[in-house]
């Protein structure tokens, strides 16, 4: 540097001149019109970060106010730093400006002796500038003092105030004042900055010491100016990356694709290896972790931009982003770069930093191995079927469907069961000649064989080959598949042939054309295939008995209303209808219990999965006013025989199977 008396560079290369000040334009472009416009204000406040001008251009109004060379001689209100009053204050000589350290003097006592020496009007100068630096730390008092003072003071008189916390300061001083905020200073103007020092200086430097220069400013120009000073000190007139690292103890971005290139290959022992380097390369490891963040961010944003625009780095070192961007998923960066702040905010206040940051790494590590669950969502909706259609129209084509899964169901024995075991079904008696149903049901002309049986009886034989057989030493006749061409009349009106048979359907619902009866709904059709199900010991699938259904449901009615009652109480109004690929139809009686139900289907599946099915999979609520609840009694009070023999007595269709076809109750 120069031979004469040595000066830091924050203060030799100072600015004297609005013009000079770096990356403040909206603060100097501001008191520049007010000087050349004379609209002067009595008291200014300057707000920011450290070291990004706020004294500096504190004193450069000062100078400016006082300076006696003409406005019109001047550009714009700057001081022409050539006049008496402008070489007295760059020497320090000028009275007529008076700066006070608010840290030092803050005492109501300092804010009186502050208020009597502005009695004094300036000796040969336009005004008398008070420039308070740190005001936040002023006591409540020592504001006070100021108040009155600073709301009418003498007309030469001018106050700056300068804050690094302007939150601080009470309102009534705020209000009293023009607020200029000064903001940080970006790293592309700290750099073009310490150029032209480096220009007037005659050091060679290349643009990664620059670029690490600037960055450990954190937008702070003096900072800068100060690494810049330790990093002339160090290396002399040529500055290098590498050796000024070193000195600065700066972690060296390599380190940082090691760490990218270990998450990539999922290298935990490469991991490890490197935090022993970091550790025992005396690195800070807060530090270090920031950096890991910034290189993060710089390849998110590569990779997501396109381009290195806004990454803050070295040509060199934007092209490598760029490079390397593409290698990662945007969504696994930003995982990442959440990894890295949990493990900074660990690393913090652990009392074992060194292991937080081995986790921390690790999990980075093993990342990729984990699964990406709105990946694992995609394919499991492209894996599962379209829904099975519940419409009359759509029959034959539930059939085709049944059909093709046939070969998953159980298969069922084909033998002839031997003559000393016979079936006394209702089927067999009315083969023998026994009495006919009065309710119209006697359509079979002969008595049926298993085959004609099952040709007759499409619905019914394929609702009990959908139902698995549970182990029986009784023969069993064999069952032929349905027709997908068969009659809508020998199949169920409401539920589709291939339905699972947690709640069946109606087993009178086929010779009512899929009506039902008036008096049972569903749970009735359940009860009527209860009369007739003593014979048919061979299937005893709970769904296939309906007191059993019945029990079943006000079980969990019961298990609902233990833990929420008013779940319950809802409950008990409503009756389930029927189950097909794991969803649950339950029938509501308005529009209010279907709302409220809805609200609580989590909780609702959990129990029915429990209590009914384990392959419930979802609930769904239709409304439906007609519907008698099947759980309008509570559990304690449902008696399956009187339930039985009350429909025996009110229902004709039910007192035919008992009366004309020899039904009998098994309980």
């Amino acid at each position: 540097m120069s031979e004469e008396r040595y000066l830091v560079a924050a203060r030799k290369y100072r600015p004297q001149r609005f013009g000079d000040v770096v990356a403040q334009e909206h603060v100097c472009d501001t008191l520049m019109n007010a000087i050349a416009r004379d609209r002067l204000g009595h008291a200014y406040l300057f707000s920011g970060p450290r070291g990004v001008g706020k004294t500096t251009v504190a004193r450069i109004l000062a100078k400016a106010i006082n300076c006696s060379t003409p406005l019109d001689d001047r550009d714009r209100g700057e001081p022409c730093n050539s006049c008496d009053s402008c070489l007295s204050f760059t020497d320090g000589r000028n009275l007529n400006v008076i700066e006070i350290d608010a840290a030092s003097h803050n005492k109501v006592d300092d804010a009186r002796d502050l208020r009597d020496t502005v009695r004094v009007p300036p000796q040969g100068a336009r005004k008398k500038v008070y420039i308070v630096d740190e005001v936040h730390m002023l006591t409540t008092s020592a504001f006070n003092a100021l108040l009155k003072t600073l709301e009418e003071p003498p007309p030469y008189a001018l106050f700056i105030f300068a804050t690094t916390e302007p939150n601080k300061v009470i309102p009534t001083i705020l209000s009293r004042c023009q607020r200029f905020d000064f903001r940080r200073i970006p790293v592309r103007e700290i750099i073009s900055r310490l150029e032209d020092i480096c220009l007037k200086e005659e050091i060679k430097v290349d643009e990664a010491s620059l670029m690490l220069i600037a960055q450990r400013g954190d937008g702070a120009l003096r900072d800068s100016l100060s690494v810049f000073d330790q990093a002339v000190a160090l290396c002399g007139t040529r500055i290098e990356y590498a050796s000024l690292a070193e000195a600065l103890g700066v972690v060296d971005v390599e380190l940082f694709f090691k760490v990218s290139d270990s998450v990539r290959s999922t290298d935990s022992a490469a991991t490890l290896e490197l935090v022993q380097h970091v550790v025992s390369s005396g690195f800070d490891l807060q530090e270090f972790l920031g950096g890991l963040g910034e290189h993060f961010r710089n390849l998110y944003v590569a990779a997501t931009m396109g381009d290195s625009a806004l990454i803050e780095a070295s040509a060199a070192l934007k092209a490598r982003y760029e490079k390397e961007a593409p290698l990662f998923d945007r969504s696994l960066l930003l995982r990442l770069l959440s990894i890295t702040a949990d493990t900074e905010n660990a690393v913090r206040f652990s009392q074992h930093p060194r292991l937080q940051l081995e986790l921390g790494l690790l999990k980075m590590t093993n990342i990729t191995g984990t699964i990406d669950l709105r990946r694992a969502l995609q394919k499991l909706e492209a894996l599962s079927p379209e829904p099975v259609s519940q419409t009359d129209s759509s029959v034959a084509e539930a059939g085709g469907r049944h059909a093709e899964q046939a070969p998953r169901r159980t298969e069922v024995s084909t033998e002839k069961p031997p003559a000393e075991t016979p079936r006394p079904t209702a089927r067999k008696k009315k083969a023998d000649g026994g009495p006919k149903s009065s309710g119209g049901k006697g359509r079979r002309k002969k008595a049926p064989s298993a085959s004609s049986e099952a040709d007759e009886n499409g619905a019914d034989d394929s609702e009990a080959s959908t139902r698995p057989k549970a182990p029986s030493s009784a023969p069993q006749e064999p069952v032929s598949k349905p027709s997908a061409a068969a009659s809508p009349e020998d199949r169920p009106g409401d539920v589709p042939v291939d339905a699972p048979s947690l709640f069946g359907p109606p087993a009178l619902s086929k010779r009512n054309g899929g009506r039902g009866n008036s008096n049972g709904g569903t749970i009735e059709g359940s009860a009527a295939r209860s009369a007739v199900a003593a014979p048919e010991v061979d299937r005893p699938h709970p769904a296939a008995e309906s007191v059993s259904e019945v029990l079943e449901w006000l079980a969990y009615v019961k298990t609902v209303k233990s833990e929420r009652i008013h779940v319950g109480s809802l409950l008990q109004h409503t009756s389930p209808s029927s189950f097909e690929g794991g969803v649950l139809l339950i029938d509501v009686p308005d529009d209010f219990h279907r709302r409220l139900l809805e609200n609580q289907h989590d909780y609702l599946l959990g129990h029915a999965r429990t209590v009914l099915s384990e392959l419930a999979t979802s609930l769904r609520f239709r409304v439906r006013a007609d519907i008698k609840a099947a759980a309008s009694e509570t559990a304690d009070d449902f008696d399956p025989y009187e339930y039985m023999q009350k429909k025996r007595r009110d229902n004709p269709v039910i007192r035919a199977i008992f009366d004309d076809f020899g039904g009998e109750l098994v309980w």
